[in-house]
């Protein structure tokens, strides 16, 4: 978790520069907060709920300022200018009174949990891996996958699947997926031929498919919150349900990839000028490189030539690659959640979920459970 920078180097425009000391103050209020606490977890990312939230504020105004050339545009750092200038009209108070100087801190962090708790909920996952096994376990070649491939198309509600389109290979490594190759010997050739990898792959999602599991509501209630302040209001209905395996929103990973991916640990920044292509970045580039390889990875997203070939050849439409915007929004959510601390914080209170299965009598777990709470989107009134 870092803290934001002073004025002098703040990356933003005069809009954002004339907000900047407001955001400041809140965040050095939760600060104090946290020191007059004089518990030994005071200051910790665990329970600094307020910190945290104006942090989130901070940065996510900063990332949004300095990705304006990114696929979401403008548009995303207009909504946020405007919803923290809200934070300072406070009716009911005198102007310029400690008051009012406090009702803004807490309006701040108000919007500041708002975006954590809904961020965390569409783009994060603790949900199991998904499998990316095709649905052709008895075809022996490429070439009659192929041909079932075209077979499913003719089905006006059915895609062919992530793994084919991506040529059944993790699109970051260019591992090839191992059990496709044990089934297809023509494939396992192949990746011989070519001296590749081959691994265990799992089908990755830009939007989580897991989070609405539990509650369909909420999680379109936080789709709507996300997306409405990159301009896409309209694209939240495609990404409930079924959807949520489309295309679009889907493409094949190595499972050791997936996991650090599911929880924030890296992400997809495209490069401006280049379609369909972008850098690998890591919140920890070090522990990232030990684990998984080299973080500075730059990778171009394409439909496997074979695929492509014979859509065309029967005139059906070529699969859609995974949305630039998408990806751009979560690059952004990524690069926040890690800035803030909000990452840190909720991966800590779930290990602390686990080591305290029942309330202490002497109260000792009650912040720990407040903060939980504050994570789940029903503690927060969503407003049109």
């Amino acid at each position: 978790m870092s803290k934001l920078p002073p004025i002098s180097t703040v990356e933003l425009n005069h809009e954002g520069n004339n907000l900047w000391p407001l955001i400041l103050r809140a965040e050095e209020a939760a600060l104090a907060e946290a020191t007059k606490a004089g518990a030994p977890k005071a200051g910790t990312p665990k329970y600094t709920d307020n910190l945290i939230g104006a942090r989130v504020v901070g940065f996510l105004l900063q990332d949004l300022c300095k990705h304006q050339s990114d696929s979401f545009g403008l548009i995303p750092y207009r909504y946020l200018v405007r919803e923290i200038s809200l934070c300072f009209s406070v009716p009911g108070v005198g102007v310029g009174t400690e008051a009012e100087a406090q009702a803004q801190y807490r309006a701040i962090y108000k919007l500041g949990l708002f975006y954590r708790n809904h961020l965390m909920r569409v783009f994060r996952s603790d949900g199991g891996p998904v499998p990316t096994a095709s649905h052709h376990p008895s075809r022996p070649s490429m070439e009659q996958v192929r041909e079932c491939i075209i077979k499913e198309m003719q089905t006006p509600t059915t895609e062919p699947d992530t793994l084919i389109r991506d040529g059944y290979r993790c699109v970051l490594t260019g591992a090839y997926d191992s059990e496709s190759c044990d089934k297809y010997p023509d494939l396992d050739a192949r990746a011989i031929a070519e001296q590749a990898n081959v691994t265990n792959t799992q089908c990755a999602h830009i939007i989580s498919e897991s989070a609405q599991d539990d509650d369909k509501a909420e999680y379109a209630a936080s789709v709507m919150a996300i997306l409405k302040m990159f301009g896409l209001t309209d694209k939240a209905e495609s990404l409930v349900g079924g959807n949520v395996n489309k295309h679009f929103n889907t493409f094949t990973m190595a499972a050791n990839l997936h996991y650090f991916f599911d929880h924030l640990k890296f992400w997809l920044e495209e490069v401006i000028g280049e379609p369909n292509t972008y850098d690998v970045r890591a919140a920890k580039p070090s522990f990232f490189t030990r684990t998984v390889g080299p973080p500075d990875r730059r990778v171009t997203f394409k439909v496997d030539p074979d695929v492509e070939a014979a859509c065309r050849a029967n005139n059906k439409p070529v699969p859609a690659l995974p949305s630039p915007t998408l990806l751009a929004i979560r690059a952004a959510c990524s690069r926040v959640a890690h800035m803030s601390g909000a990452t840190e914080q909720i991966d800590q209170v779930l290990r602390d979920l686990e080591d305290t299965p029942i309330m202490a009598e002497d109260g000792s777990t009650v912040d720990l459970l407040t903060s939980r709470l504050l994570q789940s989107p029903r503690s927060v009134r969503i407003t049109a």
